[in-house]
């Protein structure tokens, strides 16, 4: 696909919490290199588009949204979750696949409960569009 197509995508997003009783930097480390760890090879094995993680550290996150609104962002509009996962995929069959998988069933979903707060991480699912990409206007 070159740059100038668009085709119709889906995505889950993650707004994920650490537990209470893991540090940030344990958090973010875990979900980056053991989580990731088992979860790649399996979304490349079916066909999934991307898998991204922004890290909402708290080094970068208010201080940074403090820098680009210049004070006029209410706290409150500031979200408080350690990181947003998002899984881009082509088909939703994509993704059924992943999380009827052995290694998805008996690995990946078991793992959640080493790092995730499952009381407060939320999920959303959408379609998804990429407007620029690799520093060109996508049309």
């Amino acid at each position: 696909m070159s740059i100038t197509e668009t085709r119709k995508l889906f995505a889950i997003t993650v707004f994920g919490y650490k537990r209470a009783d893991m540090s940030e930097d344990d958090y973010h480390a875990y979900i980056s290199k053991t989580h990731s760890g088992h979860l790649k090879a399996l979304l490349a094995k079916n066909d999934i588009v991307s898998y991204t993680m922004q890290h909402n550290s708290s080094d970068v996150n208010k201080p940074y949204l403090e820098k680009v609104y210049g004070g006029e962002l209410p706290a409150e509009n500031v979200s408080d979750c350690d990181a947003v996962i998002q899984i881009v995929f082509k088909d939703i069959e994509d993704y059924l696949r992943v999380r009827t998988d052995p290694h998805f069933v008996n690995i990946v979903s078991p793992d959640h409960h080493n790092f995730a707060d499952p009381t407060k991480t939320r999920f959303s699912m959408g379609w998804f569009e990429v407007h620029v990409s690799q520093g060109k206007v996508v049309s």
